[in-house]
């Protein structure tokens, strides 16, 4: 996976956890604002992650 098209670290760790997730891209979205991000499917489910910079991973947020 490469880091161009990223805007952040935060979105490439992000997209490296989807991907080693099983997440398609392409029946995905995924919205980054900081350390936070918002996948979410086509029927409008979503599921939050956290960018963790210091021990340097991703965390999805149970609700």
């Amino acid at each position: 996976m490469a880091i161009r098209g990223c805007k952040s670290i935060a979105e490439f760790a992000f997209r490296r956890w989807m991907a080693e997730n099983g997440f398609v891209s392409g029946y995905f979205t995924l919205d980054v604002v900081g350390n936070e991000g918002i996948i979410e499917d086509r029927t409008g489910a979503t599921l939050r992650l956290s960018y963790d910079s210091a021990e340097r991973c991703v965390q999805a947020e149970a609700e």
